[in-house]
């Protein structure tokens, strides 16, 4: 029985479409979680009886446990989309309009106000990563003339510099989106090893290695399709988030 039990468990294959449509259900919990009970217990939670913040903060920490499998499935899809794209300049515009176009919408749905500096949306933070990827790639081809030590170093400089930038600019995950991108692609030959090293780049979240289990399921001979969907929904559904907790915790959109 075991052995037929593990012989089925190798015929499941995950289309990219499927994993992000699970990465995308499994963000919407986590910001749930954020932006409208984490808010509603720090706007509203003096009001409530400590069994109802109780449950509410507990139902916060689930939201958050699950949430934070969606991210490695995204940045993973970010280095496939690098290596398989035929043109990776429209690939970085397109993020990079989109990172632009979520920022308001980010600011809505996870603080409740138009304009909030302090924290930037994860969509930037994969622009960041894919224009590191576009340097690391170009000193891989080492056009530079570089000797094996300097270029290896020169890779090692790229991913702190942009570590660094997602840093200052408090995108979210900041130098852990890169950290996580880096490790994927460079070990994008090493089979499943790379899921196990992707895994272990993700050990200081509680739940989240838990998403390479899914993708150890990847078909990545099915072909991705309505790819500006899953760009659509980010925005579209935290400007939903902003809606259901501005008018739970002042009954106003505004």
């Amino acid at each position: 029985m075991n052995t037929i039990g593990l012989e089925q468990l190798k015929k499941i294959k995950l289309s990219c479409n499927v994993l992000k449509l699970i990465a995308c259900i499994l963000m919407f919990i986590d910001h749930i979680g954020s932006g409208i009970i984490h808010n509603y217990l720090k706007i509203r939670g003096m009001e409530l009886s400590p069994s109802t913040y109780t449950t509410l903060q507990s139902a916060y920490e689930w939201c958050k446990g699950f949430g934070r499998l969606a991210f490695p499935i995204f940045a993973f899809f970010l280095v496939e989309g690098f290596q398989r794209t035929r043109n990776v300049k429209k690939y970085a515009l397109r993020l990079g309009i989109f990172a632009l176009i979520s920022e308001i919408p980010f600011d809505y749905g996870m603080f409740g106000s138009f304009v909030y500096n302090e924290h930037q949306n994860v969509i930037l933070s994969f622009f960041i990563a894919l224009i590191m990827l576009i340097v690391i790639r170009y000193l891989e081809g080492n056009v530079l003339g570089l000797s094996l030590p300097v270029k290896y170093l020169a890779i090692a400089c790229t991913v702190i510099a942009f570590s660094d930038i997602a840093y200052l600019l408090n995108t979210d995950y900041t130098w852990k989106c890169m950290l996580l991108t880096a490790v994927l692609y460079f070990f994008r030959s090493t089979g499943p090893f790379r899921l196990v090293a992707g895994a272990a780049s993700m050990c200081w979240e509680k739940y989240a290695p838990a998403s390479f289990l899914l993708l150890y399921f990847y078909d990545p001979e099915q072909k991705p399709r309505f790819k500006y969907a899953f760009y659509v929904f980010y925005p579209l559904h935290l400007i939903i988030i902003g809606i259901i907790a501005r008018l739970l915790i002042y009954g106003s959109l505004l």
